[in-house]
């Protein structure tokens, strides 16, 4: 409890969530627990850059800290990128660089990639793009083994960076060996969350289930990463048959031309409220604080425009995986949400709504209206049905939902929720929930209470503990 009350207390009834990368190379307990604290609800895994060993060791020491926060594992997909350069070189506009995925081509400027018939498949004309488009190549010439590129702007070519072709088709497999390894370690840990990168279609998430569907005691949630313009296209069936989506602007903004970008953000977004699902809004959220201690203006609003479209989380990469300030960039993102979502309604004239006919949403509609009508502070729920409170959620609710929950996994899978504070208890009494908000809230609050029976009534704080 000690660690729900911090967090809570910390993030002042925040409700939209943070995401933070975490790497394996900088996951010290010490670090961990200040990220936390820090107000980061979700640690997230990139498996591009670790393998199974080093991920698991991750986890265990996040579980080690605390069983709270939920553990997202994201899966390399259908990408390419570069591939043994082991030491960093500078290219200049007017530059060659030839990429090939032919292993035994070697020469100056020859980059690898990872993706063996890259070269066959690009064509003479196109543009490569590498590294979220932070350097544009043109191919010049098609050789036997590799494409010749001019460069176009300079920098630095690294190992391990992604490259996009944004009118190309790359005929990648939806799953790497790799990936399928990692979806088999995911189950076998439990692992809360499973991101696939790079979704073009509800077949590349089919491929996923077809593996977890051999571990039936599996209940990890499957997000579809949308990277490409496919993917965007195919969004509603795409969340039609999975969990949820995270709006990846890295790649995406370097398959589709810039001013695409923030209609196909807040459409996606759209997409997911509309079918109760999660959403996650992803990259350079705070790029400039991975070297500054202070965001620019331009971020610090972008945060905010995420939050007002209704997503349930927003994630960093770079801040927390490398940057130079990664506390002062979660504590600040917290800020910025939390003063944006208490000036919301009056900025908002329209919300997408959930249009999903069931009782369940039916049920959380009416829950949620009665709550805001009421002006209640929280609304506590001795949960019984997950799929109930996440149904709650997707309506945006003004008050924070207490969820007390009988198992660890759904604890850790609302953690990603909107307006969602969730914990494990042990009955299914509404006073042990009660006991968890009892240093965050007043007695005379007034709070919504939904007991086992799912009988709604109105209750002061104050006559609950």
């Amino acid at each position: 409890m000690k660690f729900i009350v911090r967090y809570f207390t910390m993030n002042k009834f925040k409700k939209t969530k943070i995401l933070a990368k975490i790497a394996d190379n900088r996951s010290e307990p010490e670090f961990l627990k200040s990220l936390f604290d820090a107000g980061a609800d979700i640690a997230w895994l990139n498996t591009a850059h670790q393998d199974e060993p080093a991920t698991l060791d991750v986890m265990n020491k996040i579980k080690a800290i605390t069983r709270d926060i939920p553990i997202m594992i994201d899966t390399k997909g259908p990408e390419v990128r570069t591939k043994d350069v082991a030491t960093p070189f500078e290219v200049k506009a007017g530059d060659s660089i030839t990429f090939t995925g032919d292993l035994s081509y070697t020469g100056k400027n020859v980059v690898h990639v990872s993706y063996p018939n890259f070269h066959k498949e690009v064509p003479v004309g196109e543009v490569v793009l590498y590294d979220d488009a932070s350097i544009e190549t043109i191919v010049e010439e098609k050789l036997e083994k590799g494409i010749r590129c001019v460069v176009k702007n300079g920098g630095l070519i690294k190992n391990k960076k992604s490259l996009n072709i944004p009118n190309v088709h790359i005929k990648l497999p939806a799953l790497s060996e790799k990936d399928k390894s990692f979806i088999h370690f995911c189950a076998k840990n439990d692992v809360d969350f499973i991101i696939h990168s790079f979704v073009r279609n509800k077949s590349d998430i089919f491929e996923i289930k077809d593996i977890t569907k051999k571990y039936p005691k599996y209940k990890g949630k499957i997000l579809a990463k949308i990277e490409n313009r496919e993917g965007f296209e195919h969004t509603e069936e795409i969340l039609k048959n999975c969990d949820g989506l995270m709006v990846a602007r890295g790649d995406l903004g370097a398959e589709v031309p810039f001013e695409e970008l923030p209609y196909m953000q807040k459409k996606m977004v759209e997409e997911a409220l509309k079918q109760g699902k999660y959403c996650i809004v992803a990259t350079q959220v705070l790029e400039s604080m991975i070297k500054n201690p202070r965001p620019t203006r331009a971020e610090v609003t972008d945060i905010a425009n995420a939050v007002l479209d209704g997503t349930d989380a927003i994630s960093m990469s770079g801040e927390t995986a490398y940057g130079d300030h990664p506390l002062e960039a979660t504590k600040l993102m917290a800020r910025v949400m939390g003063y944006t979502e208490q000036k919301r309604s009056e900025l908002i004239h329209f919300t997408q709504t959930p249009k999903v006919k069931s009782k369940v949403f039916d049920l959380a509609k009416k829950i949620v209206d009665k709550s805001n009508k009421e002006k209640a502070k929280a609304i506590f729920v001795s949960m019984g049905n997950i799929d109930l409170v996440k149904a709650m959620s997707s309506y945006r609710p003004e008050s924070t939902i207490f969820a007390g929950c009988l198992n660890d996994m759904d604890q850790r899978e609302l953690r990603l929720a909107y307006a969602v504070l969730s914990f494990q208890v042990k009955t299914v009494d509404i006073s042990e929930v009660a006991l968890h908000a009892k240093d965050v809230l007043k007695k005379g609050d007034k709070v919504l209470v939904l007991d086992k029976k799912n009988t709604v009534s109105v209750k002061k704080f104050g006559d609950l503990i």
